[in-house]
């Protein structure tokens, strides 16, 4: 995994279990700490590469359009593993060695299934069958996190890729497969802006090959 973020900025790498790629995250909790921003909403979470991002676009741009929502950028698409909500910036540094405890998690994904919540009318992308491993990182993704007093959703984990919200209509079935190997995972900001959230990379840790 290249040791720069998507957008050039230098990480510093360090990792006893996986390679570990983090911004410069005391700077910016500095600054947001000065702006009075002392929260920040977060998550950790798999991230397509470009060429998967291009296969799931060309796989899924049919259903996106007839579904008749607002897609979400391709830029923004992740896999969420553990959604944190907002956090105090301050524990920023505790996330990220409970998160360098942990074996960075290595498989691959088969992307072959359209679904979507009805309640939230969102409409993803997601495997049949999870792979047991994704499903243990998560559970122990969790139980590193449990010192941080950080509260778990209730819902069981659900494998998925959000690709459109505020559908009014659901295409469900299968799809084409898209095979994902992925081997790390990132802790991830989400900024909100006029035009929407943008997803903000903070930490990387990759699986060692």
């Amino acid at each position: 995994m290249s040791e720069e973020s998507p957008s050039g900025s230098p990480f510093r790498t360090a990792s006893a279990k996986g390679r570990e790629s983090t911004l410069p995250l005391g700077r910016e909790a500095a600054k947001g700490e000065l702006e009075g921003d002392s929260s920040r909403r977060l998550f950790f979470a798999l991230c397509p590469d470009e060429t998967i991002r291009q296969t799931i676009r060309q796989t899924t741009a049919r259903a996106v359009r007839g579904a008749g929502g607002r897609a979400v950028r391709a830029e923004n698409w992740h896999l969420t593993l553990a959604f944190l909500g907002a956090q105090p910036v301050s524990i920023l540094p505790a996330l990220r060695d409970a998160a360098a405890q942990l074996e960075p998690p290595k498989g691959t994904l088969t992307l072959d299934r359209l679904g979507h919540f009805r309640r939230t009318l969102v409409l993803w992308i997601g495997p049949r069958q999870t792979p047991q491993t994704l499903r243990d990182f998560v559970a122990a993704l969790w139980e590193a996190l449990e010192p941080l007093a950080i509260k778990r959703e209730r819902r069981a984990f659900t494998a998925h890729l959000t690709l459109a919200r505020k559908v009014k209509v659901a295409p469900l079935g299968c799809v084409q497969p898209v095979i994902w190997p992925y081997a790390g995972f990132s802790l991830v900001e989400s900024v909100t802006e006029s035009r929407g959230a943008r997803y903000k990379l903070l930490a990387d840790w990759a699986a060692v090959k």
